[in-house]
């Protein structure tokens, strides 16, 4: 025994000591192995002492305990339930301010006495929003850019107003005591019907402010009239940066409440006869059109001359009336080379009937489910815009255009005409055509006379539902921007911020002249009353607080389109894409099905189906590939879905929760009391958690005034604080809700219950009383660790060996807050009243980082835990791949070096339930971190990682970027990009999986678009005055054939038009920029080409992590230590308690050398090819026949419509063909002799 005890001892004696994992310059041995793992053990130990020591995560953690805190489950039925009623209790009440304005506008216009006007002495002033004298809160005037028009200047009608900056209106100088009014630059104000619109439409102030004192949530009330008179509250100066091309008449809430869905068929003619001067008065005529429809309507437009065709190759059928889809139609109508080239040549003899054949054979098959008895039936249009046709074609209507149910005859499809150019025949066949057909038929001479004329069809349509009687329905809008809040206008103070927060939804209502239908026996409308509801506002009572981490709200409309939704895109290179409002919930959620670019698998289908239809229901369980940061990193998850309709509206909600942790949340009881009881009651003054560096969650409701005015804060953090500084003194309930209880908005509605009966006083409040509580918790939790930084002589010498700048910390209450260890005058500090000060003058780590649970390192430390309990994730800023954005910025900081995060996800646990609490971290320098990884991979005997060594070091982290690299360029780069073949290898081995996302949202230069044969012919001299000289004698012919009988046609009447109105699209069919650039460290690299929609396809890594971690003792290595057929010689391993991988590749071989298939693809987006074969939007067509839900309360048909005979009114036609023959004959003659 004795014998064995001393070979023991002996042993011990020779064996020498292993080395420390600290001890990083002694030499190592025992192979490449053994060094990786002791360099990535000694890393990552370092990484974890230095977090522990800067973050205190285990003091913090157990502080929750000694608050009282714990875990409850949420229920995310309840969690939607809750936003249910709080937002349908809000769209409630906009919708009864309508009601109010839209039963006051046909009180006021009935009781209008018209005749006034007639008095030429008749003496009347109102605001005009364009010409009225405004003032601003100092007395100055608020000077125009240019002049006014004649009549304008010093016109006593128009009224002087004073402004005052008003911070519910998004801080635009606005007059909440009066309206204004904008008219149209084609009208004149003094014209019979514009004047009585203006002037009985003055007594609406009063229903406009007090709809406003009743419910200060309130924007952007108005009135548009059918005459095209815009009264609008609160009054201010109409946008004076461009010229004034707004008329509300083809304004989206304007048609939709007027006309409801429609199914529409143009039909173009591109024959001989119509080109020149009428082919631009046609296409101009289709623009026009075209922009009266709105996602809720479908639409094609066929050319037609010897045969008809679609105007869009791939547009078969109809197709949604989408932004998008309508400018792709306009455009290919649109000639090129200075409009010297058609696409679609003009030529040949128009064959109407065939067009007609065409068009009633697609809309007989799109009614198919229509009931053309029904009064509710399909709302079916098709419009002719021609200069010609050869008679009146009754045979083609008797055929395709009458349904025979139970005995009486129905004519399904209304036919409107419009007749181009001055000098024309068969005036009354086309006429007639209209009249036949439920119609309505206009002559359009000019170009001034567009827009004008083409809005007459929208007062026909209307006509079943004015005939009817009955109280119209709520219209509500898919997404729209407000403008008065973007660079456009240059008036408010949010025109910084992205468009994704400015847009709005609109509900409206239509008003009938019910005197004048009464009187002449019609059926008119006298306007639409509405107001802009923005998503925003919707977003804030959706609480987003009890969603949490990685949790979200949507809305979806009853086509399937996005009004909000976490990774809705509106703007890209500053400019408002043409699909913004009609992106798909399918364009932006991705299950994990494994599907291809726009391979729909059942399950989102379903959950797409469900939200359409408005039903009520949950999907669990459901596999999704959740992406991040910019969709450069991704997460394969499990989400749950909640759903359920928004009573009163077309439009869906629902929230997606990450399982595994997204339904859990805090449960604090009634503690701290301090949140709820004052100084003298508890000893504590609540503004003291408050009194250093903090910020709140910028979109988040804590407390609020109803009005602002009066209670106006510097920022979010000045307005909580003075809510707390009432609650220490009981001044402050913060359980008064932003609606009370009232049941009077759920009754039947009169103007008596529901008209500003329950004005609210100016220093009414309301608060949410759980986030309150959190935040007060958060804060009297975090301040004692973040006042100031508590730490030994070590600790701090190791944050120095790091160059730690900052350590923070953010709560699920939306706090964050931060501490300078070594530059205390960039720490702020907040005096009595809540302003906030600090010696540095430039910006600190909360000015950049303010959203707490959205910020990237919150939300990857959140999914880490879910992985690796006790470990942190370190991140570097990742460059932006896109080359077609145009601003990409900077991933170093200004003195040249990179900040480099890490974040650490603080789970708090009570019994076995647990939940995200806060997330603390700390940033460093990338120089100093460079050095301590080149220390310490630098000292074995087997891998030496210096510059002059054979090998290449590297961190990457768990989404394949480099953290680490050889130099520092390589930073934030994909390492599959350097080391191709030993990244296969990795995925061969199952350590890095990668995923193909797609982003539906995306743009591609043009130049990528195959080279299509074109369609075009060289046109000769003599072809060209060939082609000139058939439609001479085809012009004079007609015009002799009824010469004798020129003066039995009537003609539409003349309008005096300065101006048409211009859709939202500049010329190159891309919206100006709304949003000015951000004041950021940004490398411009403009695009040196036009853009065009298009998908693009991304392929993005997940680190097996798992691998490491379930083995026993330390994470094994992963080698090849010979070279093999497609890469180099490696080794890897993780670094402890870190998100890291640390890769050591044999450089003395050259990855990108070997001709190795397959390679891993780039994480750098790749434009799909179905995607780019053509400009048009031909690979989302397939959206098409997804679900859609019809809009309910759409009136098609009345028996009594049969009563009314207009179907297009006119006068003398003033042309004399004689002089025309005569001209046409001289220039005839003049081509044959030159």
């Amino acid at each position: 025994m004795s014998y064995f005890k001393c070979l023991l001892f002996l042993t011990l004696i020779v064996l020498p000591e292993p080395a420390p994992a600290f001890q990083a310059d002694t030499p190592l041995g025992g192979g490449p192995d053994l060094a990786v793992k002791i360099w990535a053990r000694t890393l990552g130990e370092e990484l974890w002492r230095l977090s522990e020591s800067l973050t205190k995560s285990d003091q913090i953690r157990i502080k929750y305990k000694q608050m009282n805190a714990s875990v409850k489950k949420k229920d995310g039925k309840q969690i939607l339930e809750s936003s249910l009623r709080s937002v349908s209790t809000m769209l409630t009440r906009k919708i009864n301010a309508v009601k109010c304005i839209h039963a006051t506008a046909e009180r006021l216009a009935a009781e209008f006495n018209y005749s006034m006007i007639e008095d030429e002495t008749y003496e009347f002033e109102y605001c005009s929003a364009k010409y009225s004298a405004f003032f601003n809160e100092d007395g100055a005037e608020i000077k125009r850019p240019s002049e006014p028009p004649t009549f304008a200047k010093n016109n006593p009608n128009y009224m002087n107003v004073s402004l005052e900056k008003d911070s519910h209106f998004y801080d635009i100088n606005v007059n909440t005591n009066t309206s204004c009014v904008q008219v149209p630059t084609n009208i004149f104000y003094r014209e019979a019907p514009a004047l009585n619109a203006i002037l009985w439409s003055k007594e609406l102030n009063e229903v406009f402010i007090k709809n406003y004192n009743s419910d200060p949530s309130l924007v952007w009330q108005y009135f548009g009239s059918s005459h095209g008179i815009l009264r609008f509250y609160p009054g201010m100066p109409w946008n004076m940066k461009e010229v004034d091309t707004y008329d509300c008449r083809v304004k989206s809430w304007y048609i939709e409440a007027a006309t409801c869905s429609k199914d529409v068929i143009i039909l173009f003619d591109v024959s001989g006869s119509m080109t020149g001067f009428k082919n631009y008065v046609a296409r101009r005529t289709l623009g026009s059109l075209l922009a009266t429809l709105s996602n809720n309507d479908y639409v094609n437009v066929y050319t037609f001359k010897g045969n008809t065709s679609e105007v869009v190759t791939c547009f078969k059928g109809l197709v949604q009336a989408t932004p998008e889809n309508l400018l792709t139609i306009s455009n290919t109508l649109e000639p090129t080379d200075g409009g010297k080239k058609h696409k679609v040549p003009l030529d040949g003899n128009a064959n109407l009937t065939k067009a007609y054949i065409a068009a009633f054979t697609t809309l007989k098959e799109k009614r198919r489910h229509c009931n053309v008895s029904s009064t509710q039936g399909c709302n079916q249009l098709v419009m002719v815009i021609t200069d010609y046709v050869p008679g009146n074609l009754t045979e083609v209507f008797e055929e395709y255009n009458r349904e025979v149910i139970g005995g009486k005859t129905y004519i399904p499809v209304r036919v409107f005409t419009y007749l181009i150019g001055k000098e024309v025949t068969n005036v009354r066949e086309i006429q007639w055509m209209a009249c036949l057909n439920r119609g309505y038929f206009v002559h359009i001479h000019s170009v001034e006379e567009v827009q004008q004329q083409v809005l007459k069809y929208i007062n026909v349509i209307a006509r079943p539902m004015i005939i009817a009687g009955d109280d119209p329905p709520p219209t509500w809008t898919h997404a729209n921007i407000d403008y008065t809040r973007t660079s456009k206008w240059g008036v408010s103070k949010d025109m910084t911020k992205p468009d994704e927060d400015k847009l709005v939804t609109s509900v409206a209502i239509p008003a009938f002249d019910r005197k004048y239908n009464e009187e002449h026996n019609d059926a008119m409308l006298l306007g639409v009353a509405g107001t802009d509801v923005p998503i925003d506002s919707i977003a804030k009572l959706a609480q987003p607080h009890q969603l949490g981490v990685n949790g979200y709200s949507f809305i979806v409309s009853n086509n399937g389109y996005l009004l909000l939704h976490p990774l809705l895109i509106t703007t890209i290179n500053d400019k408002l894409q043409e699909n913004y409002n009609s992106v798909d919930f399918v364009e932006v959620e991705q299950v994990d099905d494994g599907k291809g670019p726009r391979e729909l698998g059942q399950k989102i289908k379903d959950l797409r189906r469900s939200l359409v239809n408005g039903v009520e229901g949950n999907m669990t369980n459901v596999e999704v590939l959740f992406h991040y940061d910019g969709m450069r990193r991704i997460s394969r998850v499990k989400h749950d879905y909640f759903f359920n309709k928004l009573e009163g509206t077309p439009f869906s909600m629902g929230i997606s929760l990450p399982m595994g942790y997204g339904d859990t949340e805090l449960m604090l009881k009634d503690n701290p009391v301090e949140a709820k009881q004052g100084q003298e009651l508890v000893g504590i003054n609540v503004t003291s958690y408050f009194n250093f560096t903090y910020r709140v969650h910028p979109d988040w409701v804590y407390c609020k005034y109803h009005y602002l005015e009066g209670h106006e804060s510097e920022n979010n953090e000045v307005e909580i604080f003075k809510f707390l500084v009432n609650i220490s003194r009981n001044k402050i309930d913060i359980t008064k809700t932003q609606y009370k209880e009232d049941n009077t908005q759920s009754l039947p509605f009169t103007i008596e219950t529901h008209c500003g009966t329950t004005p609210l006083g100016k220093d009414d409040y309301y608060c949410n009383e759980d986030l309150v509580k959190q935040l007060v918790f958060d804060a009297k939790l975090s301040a004692p660790y973040f006042r100031s930084w508590s730490a030994t002589e070590e600790e701090r010498n190791l944050a120095r060996k790091y160059n730690v700048s900052v350590r923070f910390i953010a709560t699920s209450s939306g706090l964050t807050r931060w501490h300078y260890i070594f530059d205390d005058y960039k720490n702020e500090w907040v005096d009595e009243v809540g302003n906030r000060d600090k010696e540095f003058t430039g910006k600190v780590f909360g000015d950049y980082y303010y959203n707490a649970i959205e910020e990237t390192w919150y939300k990857a430390a959140v999914l880490q835990h879910m992985i690796d309990k006790e470990s942190l994730v370190i991140a570097t800023p990742l460059p932006i791949l896109d080359k077609t954005i145009s601003s990409r910025p900077e991933i170093t900081n200004e003195n040249g070096d990179i900040t480099i995060t890490a974040s650490y996800a603080i789970f708090y646990k009570d019994g076995n339930s647990e939940t995200p609490a806060a997330v603390v971290g700390f940033q460093y320098l990338y120089s100093n971190f460079f050095e301590i990884f080149s220390n310490v991979t630098k000292n074995s005997r087997d891998l030496t990682c210096d510059e002059h060594g054979s090998y290449d070091c590297f961190l990457i982290d768990s989404s394949g970027y480099i953290v680490v690299g050889v130099q520092q360029p390589q930073v934030g780069q994909f390492f599959g990009v350097f080391y191709p073949g030993v990244l296969q290898s990795f995925i061969d081995k199952k350590i890095f999986d990668h995923v193909e996302v797609f982003n539906y949202q995306a743009l591609c230069p043009v130049s990528i678009l195959p080279e299509l044969n074109s369609a075009f012919t060289l046109d000769t001299p003599f072809r060209i005055v060939w082609a000139f000289i058939k439609w001479i004698i085809t012009e004079t012919f007609f015009v002799s054939c009824n010469f004798f009988q020129w003066n039995q046609y009537s003609y539409a009447e003349e309008f005096d038009m300065d101006a048409i109105v211009s859709d939202d699209y500049d010329s190159d069919g891309e919206e100006e920029s709304t949003t000015p650039a951000p004041d950021m460290n940004y490398t411009v690299q403009e695009p040196q080409e036009e853009l065009f929609s298009c998908d693009h396809r991304i392929t993005l890594y997940i680190l097996n992590q798992s691998y490491f971690l379930n083995s026993m003792g330390v994470s094994p290595v992963v080698s090849e230590e010979k070279p093999g057929k497609c890469h180099s010689p490696y080794w890897a391993t993780l670094v402890t308690k870190t998100n890291l991988l640390l890769v050591v590749v044999d450089k003395n071989y050259n990855d990108r050398e070997f001709s190795c298939d397959p390679l891993p693809k780039s994480t750098e987006p790749e434009p799909t090819t179905n995607s780019t074969t053509s400009r048009e939007p031909c690979h989302k067509l397939d959206l098409g026949g997804l679900m859609r839900r019809r809009l309910e309360g759409c009136f098609t048909y009345h028996d009594k419509e049969n009563n009314i005979t207009a179907c297009g009114r006119g006068s003398l036609a003033t042309s004399d063909a004689l002089t025309f023959v005569t001209a046409t004959a001289f220039v005839l003659f003049s081509l044959l002799i030159s």
